[in-house]
Parts: structure tokens; sequence; C-alpha cells
């Protein structure tokens, strides 16, 4: 009869299992989208996409400014200044502590 729990090579194992499956954990996430749309008329003009992450921690804290950032990317690309038929996407990735949150907007320039 061997004593397994003295044999490194058992322990090592069992480390390198308990390391992938918490790396797994952490790692992975839930996907979450919330999508919405200003507009009435049918879209005119250039298409624009601007997009900006940021992370939360425990819901606790949410990032701030990605509306903004996104704001200013989309009338970055656009000469006159005017965008319209813009659609938002927020999308939140949940990790184990922390939330990635993305806000992305697509528009027309005019």
């Amino acid at each position: 009869h061997q004593d397994y729990s003295e044999n490194p090579m058992i322990k090592y194992s069992r480390f390198v299992v308990a390391a992938f499956a918490l790396a797994s954990l952490a790692l992975s996430g839930c996907y979450l989208v919330n999508s919405g749309t200003i507009s009435s008329t049918p879209a005119k003009g250039t298409n624009v996409t601007a997009s900006a992450s940021d992370w939360g921690i425990l819901h606790l804290s949410a990032p701030q400014g990605l509306t903004s950032t996104v704001n200013g990317q989309l009338l970055g690309q656009c000469p006159s200044g005017k965008v319209s038929n813009i659609s938002t996407e927020l999308a939140t990735r949940e990790f184990f502590l922390a939330q990635m949150y993305t806000v992305t907007a697509n528009g027309y320039c005019q």
C-alpha cells in the first residue's frame, strides 16, 4: 500500500488542477447587452461608430464618462458636428469580482 499524500507529483498535480479551476472561474464571465436607439427617420449620411470601455468593482462603482467619451468620438468623426439616428449599446461582462462596461454607439454624420 502506497501513501500518496507524501508524493510530490500528486501534490503538484492537485495544485495545477486547483490553479486552473480558479483561473477559469476568475476569467470566465457572463455577458449582458442593453441597447437603445434614438431615431425617427430613415438614416442619411455617412455611418460613424465609436466605443469606450472601463471597469467597475462589485457593482459598487460604475465607470464614469463612457457616454461622453463615445459622444466626443462620434462628433470627432463628423466634420459638420451633427450626428443623427444614434443607436447605443451597453455591454456588461461579469467577472468574479469586477465588471467590464463597454458603450458602443452608431450614427450617421449629416
